[in-house]
């Protein structure tokens, strides 16, 4: 008899689904920095409509993608109506649903195993949580795979066609809510087209059924991607924003996972872990489709730490059904034990325990200063570095740049690279801060320690007068001639 890994009953292992949902009550307060100009962008498509020329920076004509704006639009509406409390209610929800799915996922991948279904939907959910799960777009992306792999698996298994209807919908909602990462669903369908269509050329009778729905699924969803407001730019927006040096080499989350930082480790050591089981145990043989998605999430990984989630998603997850053979099938799933039903109260209580004493305020460390600026009787053009730009633009204050980032591409806005000046700038000084300023009429500077601009404005006082000042910012002021 074969010996299995897991006896727990799947009474008790539905316990450890708290984990992640107390997790995520925690991590919904950690509100990400890109909320300023999601609800900016948000609150213009609201009260202006869909902009093509970009409004929020002190650069005129420049062409314009908001590639994000159904999901910024959705972030607004939720804020105005209940605030930040709204906010962490939606990360929340849509947590709840990315955790649900993958259950779903993990129950067609194993034929049902519970405990182990439980087991691997609560562990990917919880590496999604510990770096991913924050206010931005990217959770819906997340949603929208999981779904998107709950019905190819089911597909896959059933072999009705009735699970291909929806994927049109997915991509007409991707491309509205994140555009740039609307071709990740086709990726991550391709490796179902593959592993059918290999089907199909060692026995053409049998799996004629299962391909051509899926070639014509992925025909609309195609068709359906050019429903947005800015068509085929939309769609290409990925092609244009992506891999660019400068942004790759400032922005951590872009850049290449370094092995010798904790970050990294994980990265290469989820990878090496994942190859390793699948190296050592073969009683069940790897799945053509799974081992497309493991190379090509691996490969994702590999190129930047934000692409770790699709390897979460499309590397890991496979292991389920990779596994199904170490554990037991159908356990039944009984609740009447009174047992069971005080330690769901208990847990139920200790999960929400800790949302009462969370902080539900969206707050700034540049709220001063921006009070300040707001009661500014002059006209304000305002420098702000990278990471400051979108909550300037949040207050109506136009900023320089800010960190939408493939926004100052030349490539996206036709115009001028502005995000490799800056990069001159502040990364390889082959721009002075003397010539930088020449090239603009700043009324205002606001700078950090870090900024490179920092010490030329502390040393010219003739030019330059501190206006304000905190222990983390300056705001510099120009004196007029």
């Amino acid at each position: 008899m074969r010996k299995k890994f897991f006896h727990l009953p799947t009474k008790y292992a539905y316990l450890y689904f708290f984990i992640p949902i107390a997790l995520s009550i925690i991590v919904s307060t950690d509100y990400d920095n890109d909320i300023w100009f999601l609800l900016n962008q948000g609150r213009y498509v609201v009260t202006q409509g869909i902009p093509y020329i970009e409004p929020f920076t002190i650069h005129e004509g420049l062409d314009f993608v908001m590639q994000q704006h159904l999901a910024a639009t959705i972030f607004y509406e939720v804020y105005h109506l209940l605030g930040a409390f709204g906010l962490s209610l939606l990360l929340i929800g849509v947590n709840l649903l990315i955790l649900f799915f993958l259950y779903k996922i993990a129950l067609v991948m194993s034929d049902n195993r519970k405990p182990l279904s439980i087991f691997f939907a609560v562990g990917v959910n919880i590496l999604l949580l510990m770096n991913f799960i924050r206010t931005r777009p990217q959770i819906f992306t997340y949603l929208l795979l999981c779904i998107l792999l709950y019905l190819l698996e089911k597909y896959q298994k059933e072999g009705k066609i009735k699970y291909l209807f929806l994927l049109p919908l997915l991509s007409l909602l991707e491309i509205n809510l994140h555009a740039s990462m609307w071709l990740m669903l086709l990726l991550f369908m391709l490796p179902y087209i593959v592993e059918n269509t290999v089907s199909y050329f060692r026995s053409p009778q049998k799996i004629r059924v299962k391909v051509t729905p899926l070639w014509i699924s992925l025909l609309f969803m195609i068709v359906f991607a050019f429903v947005n407001p800015y068509g085929l730019d939309a769609i290409t927006y990925i092609f244009t924003s992506y891999g660019n040096n400068e942004i790759n080499h400032l922005i951590f989350e872009m850049q290449y996972p370094d092995i010798t930082t904790n970050a990294g480790m994980i990265v290469y050591g989820a990878i090496l872990l994942v190859f390793l089981t699948y190296m050592f145990l073969k009683k069940t043989k790897l799945k053509i489709r799974h081992f497309c998605l493991l190379l090509g999430t691996t490969y994702l990984a590999l190129t930047s730490y934000k692409s770790f989630a699709f390897f979460i998603l499309g590397g890991i997850f496979p292991l389920v059904a990779y596994l199904k053979e170490y554990f037991s099938k159908k356990q039944p799933l009984t609740l009447n034990s009174p047992l069971y039903r005080k330690a769901l109260l208990l847990l139920s209580i200790i999960t929400i325990l800790p949302s009462f004493f969370l902080s539900y305020h969206l707050t700034n460390p540049l709220e001063k200063v921006f009070d300040y600026l707001n009661d500014c009787s002059e006209e304000v053009v305002l420098y702000t570095g990278f990471m400051e730009g979108g909550y300037s633009e949040y207050r109506g204050i136009k900023s320089y740049i800010d960190p939408r980032a493939e926004v100052f591409l030349k490539a996206n806005n036709h115009q001028k690279d502005i995000f490799q000046e800056y990069y001159a700038l502040q990364a390889t000084g082959q721009l002075t801060p003397e010539e930088f300023l020449k090239r603009y009429s700043f009324t205002h500077l606001l700078v950090n320690q870090k900024d490179d601009l920092y010490p030329y404005l502390q040393s010219h006082p003739q030019n330059y007068s501190l206006v304000f000042e905190d222990k983390n910012y300056k705001l510099y002021q120009t004196n007029k001639e």
